[in-house]
């Protein structure tokens, strides 16, 4: 077994551009929120209500998901070839299609919602455990933990990105750390349908316990001992990305293997954590030469 990088002391983290929080958007018509349907197979539900989805392709790619949405609006306007692969799709999936007047559909999902919409039962989050044991034992897998991100909108932008590097799952804290709310389901476009979202307790747990498992854990850090572009990453590994104040927190840049930095040559201290996650993931999937970055998790059927 390759041996491990000497361990190093925790290093200060270095601040990302705050953004603002993003809320889940209450359906018009007086329901509560509506999450995303998708849901991997052997996921639980969330405990938040449900939520609106809107848009043709993330309607689409949450037809194509494990478990589709409950019901889908449509304008009467709405046409094109877009919207008959959601109706082919909503029938496959003997999910009832309800049309509305344009007026109707606009007031009550916006014009950003082009025509199509759909409501979906709370998001249900894949299990640890399940994924863990669902992994092969063997082979390239990459795994992505996000240690105290907390706008959903970067939350979204970073599930997108790891599911077009070939990210086997994504890891995320239960608390202090944004879920997959409207907005980031949003802003995953459509990702979140393909790639299981974990939440876990303890975070620094679960690093140790992958760690135990023969995975190497990489934190991706400001004040990184080496640049990302200089780093040999094993086959099965853990990117461990911080939030947008803090960075990475102390307890988990100790259990890192080694930290990693993107160089920087202006005046800008830091780059936003789904830009940053975006570079390293996509070097890790270039030392790949781009071969398939993980196997298909096994979880159980629901």
């Amino acid at each position: 077994m390759t041996p491990r990088p000497p361990s190093r002391a925790p290093q200060p983290a270095r601040a990302h551009p705050t953004h603002p929080r993003d809320r889940a958007r209450r359906s018009p018509s007086g329901q509560p929120p509506l999450t995303s349907p998708a849901s991997p197979p052997g996921a639980r539900p969330d405990d938040g209500d449900d939520l609106v989805l809107v848009g043709r392709h993330e309607v689409l790619a949450a037809l194509d998901s494990p478990t589709p949405p409950e019901l889908v609006f449509l304008a009467a306007s709405a046409h094109g070839p877009g919207i008959e692969a959601i109706r082919q799709a909503a029938s496959r999936r003997q999910v009832k299609l309800q049309v509305l007047a344009p007026d109707l559909f606009r007031r009550r999902f916006g014009e950003q919602a082009q025509g199509v919409a759909a409501r979906a039962g709370a998001y249900a989050y894949a299990d640890f455990e399940a994924i863990r044991r669902g992994l092969p034992a063997t082979g390239p897998v990459i795994l992505l933990a996000l240690h105290q991100v907390e706008d959903p909108r970067n939350l979204g932008a970073i599930v997108r990105t790891a599911e077009a590097a070939g990210v086997a799952a994504v890891l995320i804290p239960k608390h202090r750390a944004a879920g997959m709310t409207a907005g980031a389901l949003r802003t995953a476009q459509g990702a979140a349908a393909w790639l299981p979202v974990a939440r876990v307790t303890n975070l620094a747990q679960t690093l140790a316990t992958l760690k135990q498992h023969g995975f190497w854990v990489y934190g991706l850090d400001a004040a990184g001992a080496e640049r990302y572009d200089r780093v040999t990453y094993p086959e099965r590994v853990v990117l461990v990305a911080g939030g947008e104040d803090a960075g990475l927190g102390r307890v988990v840049a100790g259990l890192c293997d080694q930290t990693v930095a993107i160089p920087l040559a202006g005046r800008t201290p830091s780059l936003n954590v789904g830009i940053s996650t975006a570079i390293v993931l996509f070097e890790i999937l270039r030392q790949r030469e781009f071969s398939p970055a993980s196997a298909k998790i096994s979880l159980p059927s629901s």
